[in-house]
């Protein structure tokens, strides 16, 4: 059960990665606005992918579930930084 949940927040994670990528690579720019709909969208689906989960779960999992959930939307969202850090600092011109 943790495993298929899991497999299912990673799923949401890489969409995550793949549109951010797109929007940097397309040009239309990664300011905090679609970054911060991008996060938005994320949790709130992530939640209540876990909230499911701990309907039909035991009550001894509901932590490891939750945790587990957690450090994996945790891992993509650094993963999604890491993917469009580099173009989004290259690609601001800087007059120094």
């Amino acid at each position: 059960m943790i495993i298929v949940m899991n497999i299912i927040i990673s799923l949401i994670g890489l969409g995550g990665i793949i549109l951010a990528r797109h929007l940097v690579w397309e040009g239309t720019g990664m300011g905090i606005k679609p970054h911060l709909l991008i996060l938005a969208s994320k949790l709130l689906v992530t939640s209540a992918i876990i909230a499911l989960f701990l309907m039909y779960a035991e009550k001894h999992i509901w932590l490891l579930l939750i945790l587990s959930g957690m450090i994996n939307i945790i891992m993509f969202h650094f993963i999604e930084a890491f993917v469009t850090q580099e173009k989004l600092i290259n690609n601001r011109n800087l007059n120094v």
